[in-house]
């Protein structure tokens, strides 16, 4: 139901358009980014400990939960649904979580290099061999990416269309407008934009993440793909 809904402290959650519809399916309201449903689907349907936990495995390294560090302050909350996470994520941990999606459920643990040579050519440090681990079912990220298709094909994030190429994404844009992301992915390569300022004192002036990061990403990926042949997304057997 997207309607009228309060976190437990009584504050309303807000749609970012301020308008609800009433019954939604969920490959919708991924589409038109509907907070209602994204907080009452955690709280109500996953669980906040089963959502914090979900966020650990797909390897997101700045959460607390009553940290020596940060008391009284914890990321098991409805909030996180829609990114209000304490000390916020990196881009390249976002980007990975995302193309654990697009890997049919399998995450790899990035790396910003693969091997270290000394002046002779012997190997240092070998980074060739990734960690990897299941972190949904297969058929699970795949109806994941079929959604995440219809947001650029018909969604929010329309701006990041590519030419005969399928594509899947999200955008995100912070209530206050100090953040704007657009993170999409092809069956060959994923990608993250967003932007702010690192101190997070900078509106963004009408910077949402369905406009710029968008054409933003939708550029980059032309580019970067433009020797590319267009390929599907793998369907499961499961699916």
């Amino acid at each position: 139901k997207d309607e009228p809904y309060r976190y437990a402290s009584g504050q309303p959650v807000n749609n970012w358009d301020n308008k609800y519809i009433g019954s939604a399916r969920v490959r919708y309201a991924i589409e038109h980014s509907m907070n209602v449903c994204a907080v009452r689907t955690l709280t109500e349907t996953v669980g906040l400990e089963k959502g914090y936990k979900y966020l650990e495995n797909f390897g997101f390294t700045t959460l607390v939960n009553n940290d020596p560090n940060y008391p009284g302050m914890s990321d098991i909350a409805q909030a996180t649904a829609l990114g209000g996470i304490t000390r916020g994520v990196y881009n390249i941990e976002m980007t990975a979580a995302y193309a654990a999606i697009a890997n049919s459920g399998i995450y790899t643990e990035p790396l910003l290099y693969t091997e270290i040579l000394d002046h002779d050519g012997n190997v240092l440090i070998d980074n060739s061999k990734p960690i990897t681990r299941r972190v949904l079912k297969e058929s699970t990220a795949f109806l994941l990416t079929s959604a995440m298709q219809d947001v650029i094909n018909r969604g929010t994030g329309t701006p990041a269309r590519l030419n005969n190429m399928p594509a899947a994404g999200k955008t995100g844009t912070t209530d206050d407008s100090k953040d704007a992301w657009f993170i999409g992915y092809t069956p060959d390569l994923v990608a993250a934009v967003w932007i702010g300022d690192d101190y997070g004192s900078e509106t963004l002036r009408g910077i949402t993440g369905g406009n710029t990061p968008a054409i933003m990403w939708g550029q980059f990926m032309a580019n970067a793909l433009a020797n590319t042949p267009a390929s599907d997304f793998p369907v499961p057997s499961s699916a």
